[in-house]
């Protein structure tokens, strides 16, 4: 039994140190790199005053035998200051050769969390950590470019640009997204894609051990300025030193100049396709075709783009993005509705001084009906519709009753009865000494049934006294035109849009499902079935493959969801991969040790 124990304390101490150098190479073909072979001040970084006390050669590296260790002093509390208080910081001085406007470059770097490391304080003023960041030139200040940051929380990734300089998450230009909790003494493999631009053709792509992370397209630049790389260790003051290793920064024109060979390659780019004014659906077609998707699709007025089409795209047309990227679209919703106006009140004005008023109003003059009136001097208005007051659509048309003066002797005006009830325009034909006459049913979209649609003859008609008046009355709306569901099976989501909005019908819930033998992205199923009767404006349900894997839904890892190594308690395949480089790693280490009897022998010694 002490034998075993004693074995399971030496295979610990063994395993616990960090994972031994991949046996991947930096690419020849890199533009730069850097693996602190030679010192702290290697690569063409300098060390900043005073920090020389905060930097050291460690090793193994990412991809070879040395690294930099970071270190955070007792008493450093300032992120500003050239004397004791300097940060372990390491930066590449202002250069024509990279962050310049309009250029496009990959970068890779590798950093790890030691044992010991300790994150920021929740409750500390100052509670990140800076770890890597592109740094805007100008002097005083403001939000670097891009950042690694720590937080007590975990790893979050900062992105900022644009026309002013910006302080606080608050501020227009302010971009970031968080990465999960952090996990010591393992490799965090990180690779960007980036082209620099103060405006909004400006990229930043980022993965994390071969998982992106990070999509961003706007400015990464201030107006009228650079930048520069600093590798950084500001830290929480803590009251204990805190340390971060750095390995393997590397730029380079083309993704493979970066790529690690034992992980954390980026999948290939692929360029945007144009698909500006095209209908959302072609477009949504025309992205999948490219190896990319439809990403946040946000509707927008336009007077020169017709209703579902596409305005704008983001990124934009001809730019290099990682395969399976999203696009986010701007579709037209058509022209915007037309400013309300108020009604003007006419009634009791002439014709005339009436249809100055509505044109004064931006409105037109509708239909003119006369009617005979024994209150209303004739030439005058009786009534008008819309009602004055009413909020109407510029342009509307204001419909008019105009007296034609008092009735001949023995003849009566007609009442006008129109939108009444049936009741209520028979009680009022009787008042007037008219009797009514045919009534006929007509199904109407726009008159409530058991309303009157029309009258014969019309309102304001002198008729002899005791007349029929006849009536239409409105049955209700007519029954819907049934029409046939299309069949959409097999087809892609996007074409089985297309059927279905041609068939008047809509798409209703879109269900996702593996499939062995349907393609991912095409329709399994459809509910109502093709063939089946619907009314128009009915909903289809759907069916899609996702592919021969498990269904959507489930697991996962993106932004604070269990961070770059999985959670929910169970191995994913990174985290049993850095267990075993981790055992590996302090396998290697034993064989500085002449043999493992002797590691046992020195244990017992303790």
């Amino acid at each position: 039994m002490q034998l075993l124990r004693v074995t399971a304390l030496a295979v610990s101490i063994c395993v616990l140190a960090p994972p031994p150098p991949a046996s991947a190479q930096i690419s020849p073909n890199a533009v730069w790199s850097c693996e602190f072979t030679n010192s702290a001040t290697a690569c063409g970084f300098y060390l900043q005053a005073a920090a020389s006390n905060r930097a050291a050669v460690v090793g193994p590296g990412r991809d070879g035998s040395t690294a930099i260790e970071l270190t955070t002093q007792l008493g450093d509390i300032n992120i500003a200051g050239s004397d004791s208080n300097e940060r372990a910081d390491l930066a590449l001085s202002p250069s024509s050769r990279y962050c310049n406007q309009g250029q496009e470059e990959w970068w890779a770097h590798s950093l790890m969390f030691p044992p010991g490391y300790v994150p920021p304080r929740v409750a500390a003023v100052w509670n990140w950590g800076a770890l890597f960041d592109f740094h805007n030139s100008a002097a005083g200040g403001g939000q670097p470019n891009f950042m690694v940051y720590a937080t007590p929380t975990g790893l979050e990734l900062h992105m900022a640009g644009g026309a002013n300089t910006v302080n606080r998450p608050s501020d227009p230009g302010y971009y970031s997204i968080a990465i999960g909790p952090i996990t010591k003494n393992v490799w965090y493999d990180f690779v960007y894609h980036v082209k620099w631009s103060s405006g909004s053709d400006g990229l930043f792509q980022a993965w994390l051990n071969g998982r992106q992370v990070m999509n961003y397209s706007g400015p990464n630049l201030y107006v009228g300025q650079s930048c520069y790389l600093k590798l950084a260790n500001y830290h929480t003051p803590l009251g204990v030193p805190v340390s971060v290793i750095h390995s393997r920064v590397v730029r380079g024109a083309t993704q493979a100049d970066v790529q690690i060979g034992s992980g954390g390659t980026p999948p290939p780019t692929v360029p945007v396709p144009n698909v500006v004014g095209q209908t959302q659906a072609a477009a949504t077609s025309a992205l999948t075709s490219a190896g990319l998707t439809a990403g946040t699709v946000t509707m927008q007025s336009s007077t020169t783009v017709a209703s579902g089409s596409v305005i704008s795209e983001s990124p934009a047309a001809g730019t290099s993005v990682a395969k399976g990227s999203a696009v986010n679209l701007v579709v037209s919703s058509g022209a915007p509705a037309p400013t309300p106006v108020a009604v003007p009140n006419v009634v009791g004005e002439t014709q005339a001084a009436a249809t100055s008023a509505i044109s004064a109003a931006a409105l037109t003059v509708g239909a003119v009906t006369q009617q005979s009136s024994t209150t209303v001097a004739s030439g005058s208005v009786i009534s008008e519709s819309p009602a004055a007051g009413t909020s109407v659509a510029s342009g509307a048309a204001v419909s008019l009753v105009v007296s034609s003066g008092a009735p001949a002797p023995g003849q009566v005006a007609v009442p006008n009865v129109v939108g009444e009830t049936e009741a209520a325009a028979t009680s009022a034909i009787s008042a007037a000494a008219l009797t009514v006459g045919a009534v006929t049913q007509q199904s109407s979209t726009t008159v409530a049934s058991g309303n009157v649609i029309s009258e014969s003859p019309a309102a304001g008609t002198s008729v002899a006294s005791g007349a029929a008046i006849s009536l239409v009355v409105s049955s209700g709306a007519p029954a819907p035109t049934p029409v046939a569901v299309p069949n959409v099976v097999g087809e892609t989501e996007a074409a089985a849009t297309s059927a279905i909005s041609a068939a008047t019908l809509t798409v209703g819930a879109v269900t996702q499902q593996s499939s062995t033998t349907v393609a991912s992205g095409s329709v399994i199923s459809q509910n109502p079935a093709a063939g089946a009767n619907s009314a128009s404006g009915s909903a289809v349900d759907l069916v899609v493959s996702t592919g021969g894997g498990a269904s959507s839904g489930a697991g996962g890892s993106g932004a604070g969801g269990g961070g770059a190594f999985g959670g929910g308690g169970a191995f994913d395949s990174f985290t049993l991969s850095a267990l075993l480089s981790s055992l590996i790693g302090g396998l290697w280490r034993a064989r500085r040790i002449r043999n493992f009897q002797q590691c046992l022998h020195r244990i017992r010694l303790v």
